[in-house]
């Protein structure tokens, strides 16, 4: 049976607040702070592509995207955090007209899998900046280890990640753990996708979409859809080979299909697009597509019921989920809504007054022709109303290339690989921290159990000692003990710590002379396996980033002692994955 646990949502204003001068208060967020950090994380990654392209000819504006999605996050009804969960540096003494906020870090909260019997919270601290006249002063680290870290370890979260600067966070106790499954790249996908052959097929029942006939189509799920949703979107229904990853749940559903869509509050906010998948014979539901929006656009779902082939549904699916792109977004909607209910008013109001003529009634109906014929056009004209001049243009052109983020192994990825290149970036890994591993071990045993259980050392009962040679920051001590009785771990602990070649003599001697006095052959050894690690390096091998002996041969601090089976144990416990983390980034 899968462990499985209740996502901690903070729902509560937090307490803590600290005073560490020069008039700075270190403090967790409210709703009202929302405005005051979303300018401090568009000013900071104003350099940074994300959205579009930085402008090499002019001063690059406060990153609209950016700001539209701290906004989404500090909303209250984000998938991942509350209007609570940001850790903030506040300027007290900041002028009228200066931001207050000047260094800023979010906690997130992402439900997640290890192994085949664990479900589990990942903790992730996300959008993280300091104004710039405050970098190289500590206050990052101050965040990380007074409020994020402290608040995720709380809360029972026994790992965290985060994809970010290179090198940055291994001082706040990150190791590179953590490997992302590669992604692949189909340019001008126009041209790779087919044409329709079956609105020419005279057997094809008759149609009126507009790209004719297709075996299967596609809706638009609704609330009642989250349980088919969920059950679409688990790794099994994904043919996913991963063995850690971010897992979807209801919050997720409920807050891409529904919330999201519902709260757009401009242009920018990138949204998910989610289809459900028909077979147009029978009208019956039969499978899950789902991918990002430009300019993150993306494939990460693609699922059939049992019974459906995926060569016969790909194409199908495929063109119109990206015909797709050319639909107005749930704000322009919303804003071509809007406009027209405020034009009915003064319309009415100048009837009212009697001074409409022939003139602007002709004009009336041609602009409802207008908004019916080009409606994407139309709803766009708004769409920069309260952009920097310099800032990006909000409405991005349909999307010329898709990323493939499916299982390697996924028959879509196998059916698209001609078509498709493996990404440049195939190497990327998350920094990862596990501040305790006896804690760590301790949540994740019944999948580590499972995998004893079917290997040849099924029932084994044996002590395994882990030597990190010292203490450092993002460790809970400088050696680990696991105790294995009959196949189960009875217990697991930081604060072993190796003995020296003294202790384990003597140690040697007073069993012998025990043996001896008892009239006894010394033949109660325990089984006892050692193996040494460099500090933090051991989280590679628990997540399964490197084997046993990749360990031995990139580490020269690692070995493994005990005999034959002190190594296979490991290889058992903590497999080299085929496949890297199961992530999806959508997050902000």
């Amino acid at each position: 049976m899968t462990v499985e646990i209740a996502l901690a949502i903070q729902k509560t204003p937090r307490p803590e607040r600290m005073d560490i001068g020069d008039g700075l208060l270190m403090r967790w967020s409210t709703i009202k702070d929302t405005n005051n950090i979303a300018d401090c994380m568009a000013n900071a990654f104003k350099w940074t592509p994300i959205g579009a392209p930085v402008p090499e000819d002019d001063y690059p504006a406060p990153n609209e995207w950016v700001k539209a999605a701290i906004k989404r996050l500090m909303s209250g009804n984000s998938a991942v955090m509350t209007e609570f969960d940001y850790a903030v540096v506040e300027n007290t003494l900041a002028k009228e007209g200066e931001n207050p906020i000047i260094a800023c870090i979010c906690l997130h909260g992402v439900p997640g899998f290890y192994g085949e019997k664990v479900q589990m919270q990942y903790g992730k601290p996300e959008a993280v900046c300091s104004h710039p006249d405050y970098r190289n002063k500590g206050l990052i680290r101050r965040l990380f280890t007074e409020l994020i870290h402290p608040a995720s370890d709380s809360r029972g979260d026994v790992i965290q990640i985060i994809p970010g600067i290179p090198h940055f966070y291994r001082q706040f106790g990150y190791e590179y753990g953590i490997g992302l499954r590669s992604t692949r790249n189909i340019d001008d996908v126009s041209t790779k996708i087919p044409a329709n052959s079956f609105k020419d097929d005279p057997t094809a029942p008759p149609t009126t979409a507009p790209g004719g006939w297709e075996p299967f189509t596609l809706r638009t799920p609704t609330l009642d859809d989250i349980p088919y949703l969920c059950k679409l979107s688990t790794r099994e229904a994904q043919k996913s080979q991963a063995q850690v990853g971010l897992s979807y749940n209801e919050r997720y559903w409920r807050y891409t299909i529904h919330d999201l869509p519902q709260t757009q509050a401009s242009p920018f906010d990138v949204t998910r697009r989610t289809c459900i998948i028909i077979d147009s014979k029978t009208g019956k539901d039969c499978g899950l597509v789902m991918g990002g929006t430009a300019p993150r656009s993306g494939l990460y779902i693609f699922t059939l019921e049992d019974g459906y082939e995926y060569r016969e549904a790909l194409y199908p699916v495929l063109r119109q989920f990206l015909a797709l792109d050319d639909q107005p977004s749930a704000w322009a909607v919303k804003q071509a809504a809007e406009k027209k209910e405020v034009k009915g008013k003064e319309d009415d109001e100048t009837k009212k007054d009697g001074v409409v003529s022939k003139k602007d009634d002709e004009n009336t109906l041609k602009d409802d022709s207008k908004d019916k014929e080009s409606f994407k056009k139309e709803n766009q004209a708004d769409a920069t109303t309260e952009t920097p001049k310099s800032a990006p243009t909000p409405t991005p052109a349909p999307p010329k290339s898709m990323r493939l983020i499916l299982d390697p192994d996924h028959p879509v990825t196998k059916l698209l690989e001609s078509k498709s290149t493996l990404d440049d970036h195939k190497h990327v890994r998350l920094y990862t921290r596990i501040p305790s591993y006896a804690n760590f071990i301790l949540r994740v045993a019944p999948s580590l159990e499972h995998r004893l259980a079917h290997s040849c050392l099924a029932g084994m009962t044996a002590t395994y000692q882990f030597d990190f040679y010292r203490k450092v920051v993002g460790s809970a001590g400088k050696g680990l003990k696991i105790e294995f009785k009959d196949g189960k771990i009875i217990s697991a602990s930081d604060d072993w710590v190796p003995q020296t070649p003294e202790q384990l003599m003597l140690a040697t001697r007073d069993r012998k002379a025990l043996a001896k006095a008892e009239g006894r052959p010394d033949n109660k050894k325990p089984t006892v396996f050692t193996a040494q690690f460099a500090p933090l390096t051991f989280t590679r091998l628990l997540v399964g980033d490197l084997s046993i002996d990749e360990m031995i041969y990139f580490y020269s601090e690692t070995s493994v002692e005990g005999g034959e089976d002190a190594k296979l144990m490991l290889n058992i416990l903590f497999p080299k994955h085929k496949e890297q983390f199961q992530c999806d980034m959508f997050w902000w």
